[in-house]
């Protein structure tokens, strides 16, 4: 557990220490990223989902091009069978990911006041949980930070990000909807728009056997997804103290569009647990950005004098958070013991 520890541990430090903004705290920010880079991308043999990933990938390694592209979402089909032909192997899928994934976070936390912060609140689950384990659906939640990231800047790039990290895992269509109310539209034309997506989209995901086996799980089987509750409570909780703070929120920070969408979708997830635990979580993990947006800026909310304060709340609950995660969780038996390829490169 001692890796876990220290991959929480370096951003907690460095959000009491006082770095200035601009080169100093960018290089620095870029470094903890090549450390999250290593750890997540650079894994062995961990993870919940690893062995079913490692079938897919050879399952796809062996088929054609169109066989791969209707056997699961088309980014990552097309991905693990690129790779495939270039010699790599599921660890080299994984650190592709993980690129997409680690400069998503990243990139977002970086226009943050408190980036390290930032980062904690996103480590314990977000972080370990799925982006080393959920790889389709971490490569789309990177993409999604990037979206996010970018929510100033043209439509057209917007509406990229959101239709490539769809082709990773559908779910991530969800950030589609983020896009269009971002949108300056007539509410005619919204609903023209939502449903030409509606329409163009539907036969590509109706044609994959993805499509089949969500459906099943999602809604005919209901399956239950034991941590649900908690999950979205990650993001219901800095939801609701937006909400709260939303008036000093923009007498600091100025009006922001993205954050009241986020918070309400945040607490309505709450209700949609008992409709479908899994569905609710699943999508619940393209609010996180919440997260990091709200913790990320607690600290200096208030006037500068009571950043460390906040600091310590947010890391002492995000620590909280791990502890319970790695010693109660179902699934975190997979991810122990910690391993890494470099350790093997070194030793063999």
């Amino acid at each position: 557990m001692i890796a876990y520890w220290f991959l929480i541990g370096l951003p907690t430090l460095l959000s009491f220490l006082a770095i200035p903004a601009g080169t100093p705290r960018r290089a620095l920010l870029w470094l903890v990223a090549l450390v999250y880079q290593v750890f997540v991308g650079l894994r062995y043999q961990v993870g919940a989902d690893r062995v079913a990933y490692g079938y897919m990938h050879q399952y796809i390694a062996a088929c054609p091009l169109s066989q791969a592209l209707a056997f699961t979402e088309p980014g990552y089909a097309a991905l693990n069978w690129g790779m495939a032909r270039l010699g790599g192997n599921m660890d080299s899928v994984n650190f592709a990911v993980s690129l997409v994934f680690v400069s998503g976070l990243v990139r977002l936390a970086s226009l943050l006041p408190n980036p390290w912060i930032a980062l904690v609140s996103v480590t314990p689950y977000l972080v370990i949980a799925i982006g080393m384990s959920a790889v389709r659906q971490s490569a789309a939640i990177g993409l999604v930070f990037h979206l996010m990231a970018s929510w100033r800047q043209a439509p057209t790039r917007k509406l990229l990000l959101s239709g490539i990290a769809a082709s990773f895992h559908y779910s991530a269509v969800m950030a589609f909807i983020f896009v269009q109310q971002s949108i300056r539209l007539r509410p005619w034309l919204r609903g023209l728009l939502l449903a030409l997506g509606a329409a163009a989209i539907f036969p590509i995901v109706n044609s994959s056997d993805a499509y089949a086996k969500y459906y099943a799980t999602y809604l005919e089987d209901n399956l239950l997804s034991p941590g649900a509750f908690m999950h979205v409570l990650l993001n219901a909780i800095p939801g609701a103290l937006y909400l709260l703070l939303h008036k000093r929120w923009q007498a600091r920070f100025g009006k922001n569009d993205l954050l009241p969408m986020l918070s309400v979708l945040s607490i309505a997830s709450i209700f949609g647990v008992s409709v479908s635990s899994t569905g609710i979580d699943r999508l619940a993990l393209y609010l996180s950005p919440i997260q990091m947006m709200v913790y990320g800026s607690l600290p200096v909310l208030f006037g500068r004098q009571y950043q460390i304060l906040w600091c310590a709340l947010v890391a002492g609950y995000n620590l909280v958070v791990m502890y319970w995660w790695l010693n109660y969780a179902n699934t975190a038996k997979g991810f122990l013991p910690y391993d890494n390829w470099l350790a093997h490169w070194f030793v063999d």
